[in-house]
């Protein structure tokens, strides 16, 4: 009997089902935003509220979907890390350089973008009180005074949320700034007990790694175990369960990703709630890792590693756009959801997706481009750029 060939975590089943969860994610987050840009919240509708009781849940899950990206952020960028220290090749300046150029080749053009749009509706006065943060959708501050450079170069060097605003209207770039420090912190924790380490690479590990967490502790810290579950998952035994198994966690997974998004009956804390919901997201991302076979070329693939590959671009963008066009077609006002509403609602979000598809053409798909660029003028070494483990 021949041995079971082992296929690497990029090229299985269970690759393409985090691509997947990534990409449905990222348009949950767009999806919440939307819809509370352009439309009444549940509570104001006056008619059909069974009818629409199913949308508006559907359209509530934006922080949800962060927490999800997180844990997925701790998975990959962990067992990068580990990888890179079990082969001996671990470096901070190849790791920063992956690290910098993956957000920045998407951040600073899109900080630049927003810029653009938000000046156009600042200036124009099509809707004021939209700009102005008075409109009530429960997202928007006032546009005009985070248009600034001081702004622009804090968001760059992901302070938003700790000394700074996020810039101008881009409010999603919040989590940007917990992205990059919890890249700083894990790596710096995990240098402390590391075999290898010298002891003078420990102190400074210490040292750094406890100043980072004391400026994170107002607002950021206290994710950081939000993206250490991923970490986690790099380190547990693979499971062996078959595609019921993974069938069924993701139809008792989606009743808590919706219910953590509304829940008003047991009054969770942010925090708790968060937390409950990194345990079951967990839970589903260990089940999906089970699916260790070779994927097969098919619809569904295609569309989810499709849609995976610009959700980074799809997150940081399409909030500058999506309020331009909100200016654009509502003005000062949300809709109710009537029909012709909900047309030119659904433009506007099909626009906002091609937008940063486009986007993400001359800038995320061109990562490795950019990283390869950098790494030859500052004469780098390469890292382990694969950002997966290999699962055996």
């Amino acid at each position: 009997m021949e041995p079971t060939k082992s296929v690497s975590f990029v090229k299985s089943d269970a690759s393409v089902l985090l691509d997947v969860v990534r990409g449905l994610a990222a348009t949950l987050v767009v999806i919440d935003h939307w819809r509370n840009f352009m439309f009444f919240d549940y509570t104001q509708l006056t008619a059909h509220r069974a009818l629409f009781l199913l949308p508006y849940l559907l359209s509530s899950a934006g922080h949800q979907a962060v927490v999800i990206f997180f844990v997925l952020s701790g998975f990959l960028i962990s067992g990068s890390v580990f990888r890179m220290l079990r082969k001996g090749s671990w470096s901070w300046a190849s790791y920063l350089t992956h690290r910098l150029t993956r957000l920045w080749v998407v951040l600073v053009p899109g900080l630049l973008l927003c810029l653009l749009w938000d000046s156009v509706g600042v200036h124009s006065g099509i809707a004021p009180a939209l700009y102005a943060g008075n409109v009530g959708n429960h997202m928007q501050v006032d546009v005009a005074p985070n248009l600034g450079a001081k702004t622009f170069v804090e968001n760059l060097l992901f302070l938003q949320g700790l000394v700074a605003h996020t810039f101008g209207s881009d409010g999603a770039l919040w989590s940007l700034a917990n992205e990059f420090w919890y890249y700083m912190l894990f790596p710096l924790g995990l240098l402390v007990f590391h075999r290898r380490s010298k002891l003078w690479e420990r102190a400074v590990s210490s040292v750094l790694f406890l100043l980072i967490a004391y400026f994170l502790r107002g607002s950021v810290l206290w994710m950081f175990p939000i993206w250490l579950a991923g970490t986690l998952l790099c380190v547990v035994p693979t499971l062996k369960v078959g595609r019921g198994v993974r069938i069924a966690a993701c139809a008792v997974y989606l009743p808590l990703l919706f219910f953590c998004a509304r829940q008003k009956v047991i009054h969770l804390t942010d925090m708790q709630n968060d937390y409950l919901l990194t345990v079951g997201t967990f839970l589903l991302l260990w089940i999906l890792l089970s699916a260790t076979g070779e994927a097969k070329a098919s619809v569904a693939h295609d569309a989810g590693r499709g849609l995976a590959r610009f959700s980074y671009t799809l997150y940081v963008v399409h909030m500058p756009l999506l309020i331009l066009m909100t200016a654009l077609v509502a003005g000062d006002t949300r809709w109710a959801p009537t029909g012709i509403h909900i047309a030119e609602g659904l433009g506007v979000l099909a626009l906002v997706f091609a937008y940063a598809y486009g986007v993400a053409a001359l800038t995320e798909f061109k990562t490795d481009k950019w990283r390869r660029w950098v790494e030859k003028t500052l004469r780098i070494g390469p890292p382990d750029t694969s950002t997966v483990v290999t699962r055996t």
